[in-house]
């Protein structure tokens, strides 16, 4: 029975990792991203609710329908079976909810072209804190965003040599 239970748990768990500034999903290599250099004007802590599958509903109403089948006998028993696959199955989607959820920053930017947007992004504890007035680029790949340092990115370069085309 435990390790029944343990696959959906191990799956929940597996399921917590998130992009971040230095995390990139499988899907984002090898991608083009468009890049605009912005100063960072606001920062605040927000909080980032996670998607809830029903996996902990489902895993809390077996475990709770079990449990309350060992109350009592006869109608009693089938009452306490239901009971505790409801309680159950809200503890589970509770507990789900408070493993997908994730601290987060928003980041409010204006851009070298003079755009004010706002990026809510994951935080994760062991990453660099973008500041009130760092110089940050902004990645755009279709409607996802990410806002990273650029102090180690150049203010300057040269304008690339092109490659002339003969027939």
């Amino acid at each position: 029975m435990k390790k029944i239970l343990m696959l959906p748990l191990m799956m929940i768990l597996a399921a917590c990792t998130t992009q971040s500034q230095n995390v990139y999903d499988f899907r984002e290599a090898g991608q083009s991203v468009i890049v605009e250099f912005a100063t960072v004007i606001d920062v605040k802590d927000i909080k980032i609710k996670g998607p809830n599958s029903g996996v902990g509903a489902g895993i809390g109403g077996g475990a709770g329908a079990i449990a309350g089948a060992q109350v009592g006998s006869g109608d009693g028993q089938i009452a306490g079976l239901f009971a505790g696959a409801v309680v159950g199955a809200l503890a589970g989607a509770a507990a789900e909810q408070a493993i997908q959820n994730r601290k987060g920053v928003e980041i409010t930017v204006v851009t070298e072209s003079g755009d004010v947007m706002t990026v809510p992004q994951y935080f994760k504890e062991d990453e660099p804190i973008i500041q009130k007035g760092q110089r940050v680029m902004v990645q755009t790949s279709g409607s996802y965003q990410r806002v990273l340092p650029a102090e180690h990115l150049p203010t300057e370069v040269k304008r690339p040599k092109g490659i002339k085309v003969v027939d």
